[in-house]
């Protein structure tokens, strides 16, 4: 366990809990944030970091009318980002100008899990209702989806590098642990479904693109 000073300078500009971060993959000092007050904010680090607690941002993103769960960063496309909010809408922003370039809002139950694919030309949902949603931001009214797990706990989900297949991770309706790998191409069907064992925790994913390996992890 980390432990930190009483007197850690903290970012305390939400007016509820923050509920996902991300730090830009261009720029190693703009750290995002989405809170459950509806709001994403961008916070440009000082070198050396903050010295006292920090509660004006550098910018503001308001769009969402519910709490926003989960934000990622465009892999590609500098000061772009995506963020999911428990309105079940996707909204693709310009964190410069601070507008949303793109709401995709056929989302139909509150997300669980949200990434772009490697190079960010399609970002990937998977939500309460075990639905796995595939979108390419520019024609998002092309979008894809298809049933994930049928067991009633949270799933998740990874890109698979640049092969174009997501890993999943869920449960049967025998609560039984599974995973399962999807072509995108082709996504009504998964390529293969397996029970991985009859643990009741939530599997976390990583995929090491270098090294072709996926990683899960499991508490306990």
């Amino acid at each position: 366990m980390v432990k930190f000073k009483l007197d850690t300078p903290l970012i305390c500009g939400h007016k509820g809990p923050i509920q996902d971060l991300d730090f830009s993959p261009f720029h190693s000092n703009i750290l995002a944030t989405a809170s459950s007050d509806g709001t994403c904010k961008i916070w440009m680090i000082p070198e050396g970091g903050y010295t006292k607690n920090q509660a004006e941002c550098d910018a503001e993103l308001k769009g969402h009318s519910k709490k926003v769960s989960l934000l990622k960063f465009h892999p590609s496309a500098n000061f772009t980002m995506a963020s999911c909010g428990m309105e079940c809408a996707v909204k693709i922003w310009d964190i410069q100008s601070e507008n949303v370039q793109m709401s995709f809002d056929a989302v139909n139950s509150s997300p669980w899990g949200m990434d772009w694919n490697y190079d960010g030309s399609k970002i990937g949902l998977i939500s309460k209702d075990k639905q796995l949603h595939i979108f390419d931001p520019r024609q998002p009214e092309q979008a894809m989806s298809t049933q994930a797990h049928e067991g009633n706990k949270a799933q998740r989900f990874k890109w698979l590098g640049n092969t174009g297949n997501i890993l999943t991770s869920g449960f049967s309706e025998y609560n039984e642990r599974q995973y399962a790998v999807f072509d995108t191409r082709a996504i009504e069907k998964p390529l293969t479904m397996r029970k991985l064992d009859t643990q009741n925790q939530v599997s976390w994913l990583h995929y090491d693109d270098a090294s072709k390996v996926v990683y899960v992890v499991n508490k306990g």
